[in-house]
């Protein structure tokens, strides 16, 4: 089984989807990045089309402030971001759970002091208003929303005072990972993406080209 994931994970991260796709060379600046494992997307904090400090309240980051130009947007198990702040606190349990079930998933948000820099880890990407457009829409409509917009905050859950847990939507599962959350993204604004990315290098890879 663990195999046969492996090596459909391989063969379908290889193939690209919007494959034609060129990069433009002015426009919004956003990064994706990696920590060898997981897979986020970084946004300017304000831009014309929206300002993340409407939705996401500086109150409720202790270490942030209105100087803080970028927020990072990662999406997964909802168990896992909850009781793994590090890998050295992962139970066998919290991760049979997280894969082989489908899950209840989280968004986690940081807010980020200044623009990051280029390297192995961080990838820029250049997209269109346009782009922005549907990449913000993708990432609005990930998070559980109140009647009136607001997300839900899931209280006191932050790994530090710089970030915090909302409710999201969509289930956490073995064909539906992190990387796949940040792979549907790239394909929802019609960037080069791969057809399924279940692996952070996958998703790399393509921002890359």
């Amino acid at each position: 089984m663990t195999v046969l994931y492996v090596l459909a994970g391989l063969i379908l991260g290889s193939i690209p989807v919007n494959s034609s796709y060129a990069q433009t060379t002015e426009g919004i600046e956003i990064f994706v990045t990696d920590n060898g494992v997981h897979t986020d997307l970084v946004l300017p904090v304000k831009t014309d089309i929206i300002d993340w400090r409407d939705k996401l309240y500086l109150r409720d980051y202790a270490g942030a402030d209105s100087s803080f130009t970028h927020v990072g947007f990662g999406w997964g198990d909802r168990q896992f971001y909850m009781e793994t702040p590090e890998w050295k606190d992962l139970t066998l349990t919290t991760a049979i759970t997280s894969l082989f079930w489908p899950t209840r998933t989280a968004m986690h948000v940081e807010y980020i002091a200044q623009p990051l820099r280029q390297n192995k880890y961080q990838q820029p990407v250049i997209i269109t208003e346009a782009q922005y457009r549907a990449l913000v829409q993708y990432i609005l409509d990930t998070f559980q929303q109140q009647p009136n917009g607001e997300f839900l905050l899931i209280e006191g859950k932050g790994y530090h005072t710089r970030d915090n847990f909302y409710e999201a939507n969509g289930k956490f599962h073995l064909f539906k990972t992190c990387n796949s959350w940040v792979n549907g993204g790239l394909k929802a604004m019609g960037h080069r993406a791969a057809l399924w990315a279940p692996f952070s290098f996958m998703v790399m890879r393509q921002v890359r080209e």
